[in-house]
C-alpha cells in the first residue's frame, strides 16, 4: 500500500475537508481543465483545417511530379517516360504541358494557364467531386473538349450546353516571326467546354484542362512535357519511388511529392498550429499560479499532520511525496476532465457536426483528433503540473523547516 498516496487523495477527496484550501485546489483543477481543453480543442481545428485546405488545395497535385531542372519542357524520351509508366509501383502516369494562353467566348476574353493531360489520366486529378456543371469527360462523340475552372467559366459568361459553342484559344507562336499583323503571331484553335468544376479560387479563375493532343498542336510541341504527373499505387511507397526516379533520371530532372509542391502551405499550418500551442503551454503555467498557491495553504494548514507523521517516523522524503501526489491528482482531476469533454467535442464535430461554418466551403467547421497532439497535451499539461507542485514542496518542506515545524 503505498501510504502517501494515500493521504494524498484523502486530503483532496475527503467529503469533511471542506476549507478556502479546497476551493482553490478545485480552481486549480478547473484551470489545468479549461487549458488542457483549449489544447486539444485548438490543436483538433488546425488538423482539420490542413485537411481542408490539402483537399481544395492539393487534390489536383500528383502523387509525384517530374519537371526538368532546368528550362520549360523536356523531351519525353530523355525523361524515360514510356520505361518509368511500366514500373509496378506507378498506378497511372501523364506527361502534361502548361502554358499561359488567351481565351475568347463570343465578347469575353480572359488569359488562364491551359494544362494538357491525356484523357485517360483525368480520373487521377480528384475533380469528379467538384463538378458544377455538364460532365467529367474531355472526350464526346471522338469530338476533344476541355473542362475549366468555375471561375474562367465565370470570367469568359459561359455555361455548357450541348457543346456546340467552341472557345477560341490563342497561344503565342514559337517560330517568333516578326509581323506588322497580330494575329500571325498567334496559333489559334477551338474547343468545347465540356465540364465546369469549383474547387477553390486560385483554381478556380486559373486552370483550363485540355487533351494533350491539343495542348501539343496548340502549344506546337511534339513529344514534349512541361512535367510528368503520377499516381502511386500505394502512397506509401512515395519516398521510396521518390529516390528510385532520382536515381534514374539524374540531376536534370526534379522529382517532388505532394508535400513538396505545398511545401509552403503545409510548412505555414503547422508553425501557426505549434506557435498556438506554445501560447497556450504558457497560458496553462499562468493558470498552474493556482496550484502553487493551493499546495502552500494545505503544507501551513497540515503543520500537525506533518508532526505527526514525523513522529510516528515518516521520512522527509514520504512527507513530500504526500504533496507531490497532492499536486498531481488535483492535475490529474482537471487533466482528465478536460481531455475527456476535449476529446468527446473533437470527436462529435468530426463525425457529426454541431458548428456550422458559415459561407464556407463545407458545412461545419473541420476537425480532426490526432492522438500524437493528445499525447503531446498529457505530456506539456503533467510536466507544468509536476514542476509547479514541486516549487512548494521543495521550498517548504526543507528538512529545517521540518524540524521548525514539529517544534
Amino acid at each position: 500500500m503505498n501510504v502517501p498516496f494515500s493521504i494524498a487523495k484523502r486530503y483532496l477527496f475527503s467529503p469533511k475537508n471542506r476549507s478556502a484550501i479546497n476551493i482553490i485546489s478545485a480552481i486549480a483543477a478547473l484551470g489545468v481543465l479549461i487549458g488542457s481543453l483549449a489544447m486539444i480543442i485548438v490543436l483538433s481545428a488546425f488538423n482539420g483545417l490542413e485537411t481542408l485546405v490539402s483537399d481544395l488545395y492539393t487534390s489536383v497535385d500528383p502523387d509525384i511530379r517530374i519537371s526538368p531542372a532546368k528550362g520549360k519542357t523536356f523531351d519525353l524520351d530523355s525523361a524515360k517516360f514510356a520505361e518509368i509508366a511500366k514500373w509496378p509501383e506507378i498506378s497511372a502516369s501523364s506527361p502534361t504541358l502548361e502554358e499561359t494562353v488567351f481565351l475568347q467566348f463570343e465578347d469575353q476574353q480572359t488569359i488562364v494557364s491551359i494544362r494538357g493531360i491525356d484523357p485517360s489520366y483525368l480520373p487521377n486529378l480528384g475533380l469528379d467531386t467538384h463538378l458544377i456543371e455538364g460532365a467529367f469527360t474531355m472526350e464526346y462523340e471522338g469530338v476533344l473538349g476541355a473542362i475549366l475552372g468555375y471561375g474562367v467559366a465565370d470570367n469568359l459568361n459561359l455555361f455548357v450546353r450541348d457543346a456546340t459553342e467552341r472557345i477560341k484559344v490563342f497561344a503565342a507562336k514559337r517560330d517568333g516571326i516578326k509581323s506588322l499583323n497580330p494575329e500571325s503571331k498567334f496559333k489559334t484553335m477551338a474547343i468545347p467546354a465540356y465540364g465546369i468544376v469549383q474547387l477553390n479560387p486560385e483554381f478556380d479563375y486559373k486552370y483550363f484542362y485540355v487533351p494533350f493532343a491539343f495542348a501539343e498542336e496548340l502549344l506546337q510541341y511534339k513529344n514534349q512535357a512541361s512535367f510528368i504527373d503520377i499516381t502511386l499505387a500505394n502512397d506509401k511507397d512515395r519516398d521510396q519511388v521518390k529516390a528510385k526516379l532520382e536515381a534514374a533520371l539524374g540531376e536534370k530532372f526534379e522529382v517532388k511529392t505532394r508535400v513538396e509542391l505545398n511545401d509552403l502551405l503545409f510548412k505555414t499550418n503547422a508553425t501557426e498550429k505549434w506557435v498556438t500551442f506554445f501560447i497556450l503551454s504558457f497560458i496553462l503555467i499562468v493558470a498552474t499560479f493556482n496550484l502553487i498557491g493551493s499546495l502552500t495553504m494545505l503544507i501551513i494548514e497540515k503543520k500537525s499532520d506533518i508532526s505527526l507523521l514525523r513522529s510516528i517516523g515518516t521520512t522527509v522524503a514520504d512527507i513530500r511525496k504526500v504533496f507531490l501526489y497532492e499536486g498531481m491528482l488535483i492535475t490529474g482531476v482537471g487533466a482528465v476532465a478536460g481531455l475527456g469533454i476535449g476529446v468527446t467535442l473533437v470527436l462529435l464535430q468530426q463525425y457529426v457536426g454541431f458548428f456550422p461554418l458559415e459561407g464556407g466551403l463545407v458545412e461545419y467547421y473541420p476537425m480532426r483528433f490526432s492522438i500524437t497532439d493528445l499525447a503531446a497535451v498529457i505530456a506539456v499539461v503533467f510536466v507544468i503540473g509536476l514542476t509547479a507542485s514541486f516549487i512548494p514542496v521543495r521550498v517548504l518542506l526543507q528538512y529545517r523547516k521540518l524540524l521548525q515545524m514539529v517544534k
